[in-house]
């Protein structure tokens, strides 16, 4: 299939070839926003009970 040139319009690959290359910038992007950002803090710690707690 060959391409050709329309002056009267916007040929349907360009549009999409233009699409793709946006959606490839948008996920690379987010990509590594997500990936330098802060890193969660561990919260999880081993809580030792009291001898004292009475329930």
């Amino acid at each position: 299939m060959r391409w050709k040139i329309s002056h009267h319009g916007h040929d349907p690959r360009q549009i999409d070839l233009l699409a793709v290359l946006a959606l490839l910038i948008v996920i690379v992007t987010a990509w590594r926003y997500f990936d330098s950002g802060p890193k969660p803090q561990n919260t999880t710690a081993f809580i030792e009970p009291s001898q004292s707690v009475r329930w």
